[in-house]
C-alpha cells in the first residue's frame, strides 16, 4: 500500500513562473521554511525549464529531494519533496 503524502506540508507552486524568476522564489521561499524538515516545490511537468531550474537550485544548495509519491504509489514528477533539515 502506498503512504500518503502529508498535504499540510509548506509548498511552493512554480506554475506559471518565467524562468528568470524561478530561482528567486525558491531561495525567498527556502529561507521562510528553514524550521521545517521537508516541504514540496511543485514544477509541473510542461517542457521541464522550470524543473531543471529546480532540481540544479536544489543540487548546488545540497537539498536533498525526492520526487513526490502519489496514493497508487507512482511518482508524480511534477512535485519535488525537499529535505531542509
Amino acid at each position: 500500500m502506498a503512504k500518503k503524502q502529508n498535504k499540510n506540508i509548506k509548498t511552493l507552486d512554480l506554475h506559471g513562473y518565467a524562468a528568470d524568476d524561478v530561482v528567486d522564489a525558491i531561495d525567498r521561499f527556502i529561507m521562510k521554511v528553514q524550521s521545517e524538515s521537508q516541504v514540496r516545490i511543485m514544477t509541473g511537468k510542461g517542457k521541464g525549464v522550470v524543473k531543471k531550474l529546480t532540481m540544479n537550485y536544489l543540487k548546488q544548495a545540497k537539498y536533498p529531494w525526492k520526487y513526490e509519491v502519489m496514493d497508487n504509489g507512482k511518482a508524480n514528477e511534477g512535485v519535488l519533496v525537499v529535505f531542509i533539515n
